[in-house]
């Protein structure tokens, strides 16, 4: 049975807990730097021990690391990680900047350690379906959409509003639908990317400076444009995504659960199936690739993950310039 350790007793690392005991590994030791969240969720799920010191994880040997802190807390957790040739689940993003990424893929790649990060679309059977739809077809136009309540209800930890700990929406809501972009389109690098940003929301909320309107543009190395309007503080819940060529025009709506348009003349009106190919979440295609040793079950490694955190870092560091911002690669 593998044993898993997690660093991260949040909404995050409880998740994964329960989809490391549904796989049918166990998960052997809990770290957070508060004392009674790490007892909490280690009580939760039977893990042995219950800690506030990070090296403390790695007494029992384990199999593998859950990284579920905020993102500006990743490097360390990732670098003992990788001196004790843990494999790795990281959550997205995969760390709060590109310097910061690539410190850790650095670290990672030295290591040899597998490393996935969490971007769980890349495991639902939707967007797995609007890839193979998409395969060999020529594709100019790319517009996705995320919107979320948070400031409206403000019911997510704080830190998911403070750009200090969680870098605001564009890492934090807007990477799952972006990386899901990619994914469908075969994975192409960014070149470059625009942002204008404003938080004009909860003016009495002064501990939150995180945006909540964001609009990007974007260019892709396989010569798609693309668009992305991010909202956090609206009533309904969306991760839209659209693409547009000369011989199609495809929705992918997440809410819905379908695949809408036309495609070579002929209309497109189908549901997802009911599962991915893989039968897999993002969490069990990690633990089955420890147990395997075959990486490609992991979809999100974190080379590639790296590449939509550069699409947003350009994003972030043109804000309301006016000014596209080159991507910033990882060195591979």
């Amino acid at each position: 049975m593998l044993r898993i350790a997690i660093t991260g007793a949040g909404s995050m690392g409880r998740a994964h807990a329960r989809s490391i005991g549904t796989y049918g590994a166990r998960v052997g030791a809990v770290h957070d730097v508060n004392a009674e969240a790490a007892s909490a969720l280690a009580n939760e799920c039977g893990a042995e021990a219950a800690t506030t010191h990070l090296d403390e994880l790695f007494t029992g040997e384990p199999d593998g690391l859950v990284v579920a802190t905020p993102p500006a807390s990743r490097i360390e957790p990732i670098r003992l990680a990788c001196e004790h040739g843990v494999a790795l689940m990281i959550e997205k993003p995969p760390a709060l900047t590109m310097r910061d990424g690539l410190a850790c893929q650095r670290l990672v790649r030295d290591a040899g350690v597998l490393a996935a990060v969490g971007l769980q679309l890349r495991y639902h059977p939707l967007y797995e379906r609007l890839r193979e739809m998409l395969a060999g077809q020529t594709i100019h136009l790319a517009r996705t959409v995320c919107t979320v309540d948070y400031y409206l209800s403000f019911r997510m930890n704080p830190w998911f509003l403070q750009i200090e700990h969680s870098g605001g929406p564009l890492p934090e809501q807007a990477g799952h639908i972006l990386d899901a972009l990619r994914y469908v389109l075969g994975d192409p690098k960014p070149i470059r990317a625009h942002a204008f940003a404003v938080k004009n929301m909860a003016h009495d909320r002064a501990e939150f400076d995180s945006e909540n309107a964001i609009q990007v543009s974007y260019e892709l190395d396989n010569g798609v444009f693309g668009t992305h309007m991010n909202h956090c503080g609206t009533e309904r819940f969306a991760f839209d995504l659209e693409v547009t060529g000369p011989h199609l025009r495809l929705q992918a709506n997440i809410t819905e659960g379908r695949i809408k348009g036309y495609l070579h003349g002929k209309d497109v009106d189908e549901p997802a199936p009911a599962q991915s190919s893989l039968g897999l979440d993002k969490t069990a295609a990690w633990l089955r690739a420890i147990e395997t040793g075959d990486t490609s079950l992991v979809r999100s490694p974190f080379d590639d993950a790296l590449q939509t955190l550069a699409l947003i870092d350009a994003a972030v560091r043109s804000r309301n310039s006016g000014v596209f911002a080159d991507v910033k690669g990882s060195d591979g």
